[in-house]
């Protein structure tokens, strides 16, 4: 787990960077930049570039080849309403409390009660519904689909990450 969060803040910083000159000292910037666009997934690169590279320009592409993969998926429209609902959860997943840490903010050593030292956050249908500007009482009826958007989400930035790490794998290292 540790691995993937500090692969994610690299590839956070180079798509940030102002500097993508190649390096014989280890992986550059550049390098990330690459497996990025060699991953495999576009919604994936773009999930990831929105949430860690907080680029927000490139918003408008997830809802748009998330609703791609959920009619691929079900050939069926999702309502624009859920995509943008399970956007905000990918998007707010840390718990409140403790800020995703795992632990309780006053003790340290216990974890964190809200999460129960999980470190994420738990919707409620009454929150998700809410979100997706949907009464409560018909929530039921949009529930499957909305829990198949955020499927689709994790599979995507999973698959990106797992394709970065194939193509950063392939290439040799150079020596440190």
């Amino acid at each position: 787990m540790n691995r993937m969060y500090g692969s994610r803040r690299r590839e956070a910083r180079a798509i940030n960077s102002r500097n993508l000159q190649w390096s014989d000292a280890g992986y550059a910037d550049v390098d990330y930049v690459a497996a990025r666009a060699m991953s495999g997934s576009p919604l994936g690169s773009c999930l990831e570039r929105l949430k860690f590279g907080l680029d927000h320009s490139v918003y408008g592409s997830c809802a748009e080849l998330l609703a791609e993969k959920f009619l691929r998926r079900t050939r069926r429209t999702a309502r624009k309403s859920l995509i943008h609902a399970a956007l905000h959860e990918y998007l707010d997943d840390q718990c409140a409390v403790c800020g995703g840490n795992d632990l309780a903010p006053a003790d340290s050593s216990k974890p964190c009660e809200a999460c129960e030292g999980g470190g994420s956050r738990t919707y409620t249908q009454a929150e998700r519904a809410q979100m997706a500007s949907i009464t409560v009482d018909s929530w039921r009826r949009h529930e499957a689909d909305y829990l198949l958007i955020l499927d689709c989400i994790r599979s995507a930035a999973r698959s990106h990450g797992k394709g970065m790490a194939r193509v950063l794998s392939d290439t040799d290292e150079p020596d440190a």
